[in-house]
């Protein structure tokens, strides 16, 4: 009786430590897609994929751990449908994305709609619409992700409040790499959005929010605020695009060679 007893009480604590913890689903070894393993997973549980490219777009509606096995450089996820984010997730909270690349959607590599309490942590998103999009979603944390080279935007905020955005990458993308807009109390610290073709960072109808720390190297505007007021903006280092320097440089160069030689042949013509 007393093995009995010590043999179900021992179930007991692994059943209750399997559900504290949850269970991991890997991919491809227990199922053929990531899609399919998410879809299996309760609350909680892990998918972890494993190294190769993968052709999905992945949607994510409950508090799961998206994850690779071996980062974003072995682990690639290309839209299947162009027209449709890489990975979306809608109406959840507690969700984690770690170490994947998302790449080739006409949307976003990652995009949160109505979503909390989400991280997004060391993933790569090139070669999208939009690197990664909040629309609706507070309360998120975006931390060493690299959003670069997207035909739009790095990281895009609509109406989402109380993120945190650190330490990303959000450079050489089409447009801009970091657009705030009408979305308050964000923390942005210690980005980088160097090299893209118009602003670095821009905040537009936002309030409250902390911008401090970041590099926007090289872009044509480096830090925007448009109809913004309330934040705080320190200690960020910018520089315009050398390509905006350069014909200033010259016209100056053109009009002080222009005065040289104009007084020096006055000077010729008196002697």
């Amino acid at each position: 009786m007393m093995i009995k007893k010590a043999v179900l009480a021992l179930t007991l604590l692994v059943a209750f430590a399997f559900d504290a913890y949850g269970a991991e689903l890997f991919v491809p070894d227990h199922h053929s897609t990531i899609q399919e393993a998410l879809d299996q997973a309760a609350p909680g549980d892990t998918v972890t994929v494993k190294p190769g490219s993968y052709s999905e777009n992945i949607v994510i509606k409950r508090p799961v751990t998206l994850r690779s096995a071996n980062g974003p450089a072995s682990t690639a996820i290309n839209a299947a449908k162009k027209d449709e984010p890489v990975i979306s997730i809608n109406d959840a909270t507690g969700v984690s994305i770690e170490g994947l690349s998302a790449t080739g959607s006409e949307v976003a590599g990652i995009r949160l709609t109505r979503s909390s309490g989400v991280s997004l942590k060391g993933n790569q998103t090139t070669e999208n619409l939009y690197g990664i999009a909040l629309y609706d979603s507070s309360d998120n944390k975006i931390e060493s992700n690299t959003a670069d080279l997207n035909e739009n935007y790095g990281i895009y905020l609509e109406k989402s409040h109380r993120n945190t955005v650190v330490k990303n990458s959000a450079s050489s993308n089409g447009d801009r790499g970091i657009f705030i807009s009408a979305s308050d109390s964000n923390t942005v610290i210690g980005n980088t959005a160097n090299l893209n073709t118009w602003n670095g960072i821009v905040l537009w109808s936002a309030k409250g929010n902390i911008i401090r720390g970041n590099k926007t190297l090289r872009n044509t505007y480096g830090l925007v605020l448009t109809e913004s007021s309330g934040n705080t903006v320190d200690e960020n280092t910018s520089l315009p695009n050398v390509f905006i320097i350069l014909p200033i440089l010259l016209i100056y160069l053109g009009i002080l060679l222009y005065l040289v030689q104009k007084y020096a042949l006055k000077f010729l013509y008196r002697s």
